[in-house]
């Protein structure tokens, strides 16, 4: 019984993994191509092509609402199957934080030695994290704000799904009664 759950965990953090990988290069391409198309087009004062902190906020809901959406998706069935656990809900997510985060950290202390090209791939991996640069203009400093901000809002999103849950499959218990 104890393997099923250790597998059973092991799954559901590389599940999570990839949609958290996933879901950020789905926020950059629809960022910079569907929003700075349409919503540029159709709404022209938000200056989008003059302003890439507007259109990397843009950017950046993506994700948080299919972040949020998600942690509380799995909220609501860890806890109709009594599979809660924040701790390891945390560990996956500060993982994935981590190795997310990683490639810009490794392309800015080799940036003389790189690609130019590259750099700018990598740093706009990072692009829905861009309207965090009024905080601070260095890639490695508003990466890692945006990406901490993606994980608290997803354990967030995880903590209070499971609050909610829980009082609402004890209220569908006592109707039942």
């Amino acid at each position: 019984m104890e393997e099923n759950d250790s597998l059973r965990t092991i799954l559901y953090g590389w599940a999570r993994f990839g949609l958290f990988w996933l879901i950020n290069v789905f926020a950059l391409i629809i960022g910079k191509t569907a929003i700075l198309g349409v919503v540029g087009t159709f709404v022209p004062k938000l200056a989008l092509y003059d302003n890439p902190e507007t259109l990397s906020f843009l950017s950046w809901l993506i994700p948080f609402w299919l972040l949020t959406w998600l942690f509380w998706d799995d909220a609501k069935r860890h806890t109709a199957y009594g599979l809660y656990n924040p701790v390891a809900v945390a560990i996956i997510l500060l993982l994935t934080a981590a190795v997310y985060y990683l490639p810009i950290l490794v392309i800015t202390s080799i940036d003389d030695l790189s690609d130019p090209r590259a750099i700018s791939a990598v740093t706009s991996l990072y692009f829905p994290s861009l309207w965090f640069s009024k905080i601070d203009d260095d890639p490695e400093v508003y990466g890692l704000i945006g990406t901490a901000a993606q994980a608290a809002i997803c354990m967030l999103s995880y903590l209070i799904g499971h609050k909610y849950y829980l009082k609402k499959f004890a209220e569908e218990d006592g109707d039942e009664e």
